[in-house]
């Protein structure tokens, strides 16, 4: 009976506090391969993980994504590799192109209703997600 519990109960903890677990790229909700399909045509999909919260994808072009399980981009980081300006909403990009004209975006990060958008003259943008408004701006190193 003991030895019933205890494996019940690790059981349950494994499930529970078990950190990601790698899955197959077909396994990955229609939504979230719809939208590698549609940015990185070009790209395969060579490393997927799913947890409780996120899925992790890693392309063969170095392009890292990560989702909500929801389906809802989380972050895209470029590693050095230009990604497509037209991920972000519209007013989004505008603000990127007006502001930094001669630049390529190298990392997407979504939080709430602010774009964190860095670029490949190592400035972060922070924009309204809704407004497409500046909310300010580093330089990061």
């Amino acid at each position: 009976m003991n030895k019933k519990i205890i494996l019940l109960f690790l059981t349950v903890y494994i499930l529970v506090y078990a950190d990601g677990m790698y899955i197959a790229p077909n396994q990955l909700p229609s939504n979230i391969l719809q939208f590698i399909k549609t940015y990185f045509q070009n790209s395969n999909i060579i490393y997927a993980e799913m947890d409780r919260k996120t899925y992790e994808i890693a392309l063969d072009n170095g392009v890292e994504i990560e989702f909500f399980r929801n389906g809802d981009l989380k972050e895209i980081e470029g590693n050095y590799t230009a990604l497509p300006s037209n991920i972000l909403p519209q007013s989004v990009a505008n603000t990127v192109a007006k502001t930094y004209p001669n630049t390529v975006i190298t990392k997407i990060k979504k939080k709430w209703n602010i774009y964190e958008v860095k670029l490949n003259n190592m400035m972060e943008l922070y924009i309204d997600a809704n407004s497409g408004q500046l909310l300010g701006q580093k330089f990061d190193d």
